[in-house]
């Protein structure tokens, strides 16, 4: 089970969050490794539909593979499993959520998690989304590129997410 973090405005979204939709806008992210798992996807998910699962198999994502969580979409409650958390997501952020759900995340954080992920699959969007590391083990922006993919009846997220350290409260994002 993922950490609790108590907050107290359970529909707040956590401080310093960014949303981009690399289908309908020019968005080329500054972090090299999100930069590059969103030109792939680009190149392989039509856009406003699914991608194939196919195209995310272990060997097509072993240049992102340590930064890579793949969910499994959970239809009867909206609410998402996360299947795998790379491993330099877990050393970076301090802690490991392979087969938690998202909603064990108790906090602002975990809704925009939430409503992200839910955003991708109802839309059959390609999501960039940006937010501060407040669960981390230093101070960060998480750079995640959200995909939804399909295999059969199965929907899925693939999502590449790199952190950057941040210098100031809130660096600057140049996207």
């Amino acid at each position: 089970m993922c950490p609790s973090f108590p907050i107290s405005d359970k529909n707040a979204r956590p401080l310093h969050t960014r949303i981009l939709y690399p289908e309908s806008e020019d968005v080329q992210p500054d972090v090299k490794g999100a930069a590059s798992f969103l030109k792939y996807c680009r190149r392989v998910k039509p856009a406003g539909e699914f991608a194939d699962r196919g195209n995310f198999t272990p060997e097509l994502l072993r240049p992102w593979i340590g930064y890579i969580m793949i969910l499994d979409y959970l239809p009867e409650t909206r609410d998402f499993r996360y299947r795998v958390y790379g491993t330099n997501i877990s050393s970076e952020s301090g802690f490991d959520v392979t087969n938690s759900l998202v909603s064990d995340f108790r906090s602002a954080t975990g809704d925009f998690f939430l409503r992200v992920y839910r955003e991708a699959i109802d839309k059959r969007a390609l999501i960039y989304s940006v937010n501060s590391g407040v669960h981390s083990k230093f101070e960060c922006n998480w750079h995640r590129i959200v995909c939804p993919v399909r295999h059969g009846d199965t929907a899925q997220i693939v999502a590449c997410n790199y952190p950057t350290k941040r210098q100031a409260e809130w660096d600057e994002l140049h996207l």
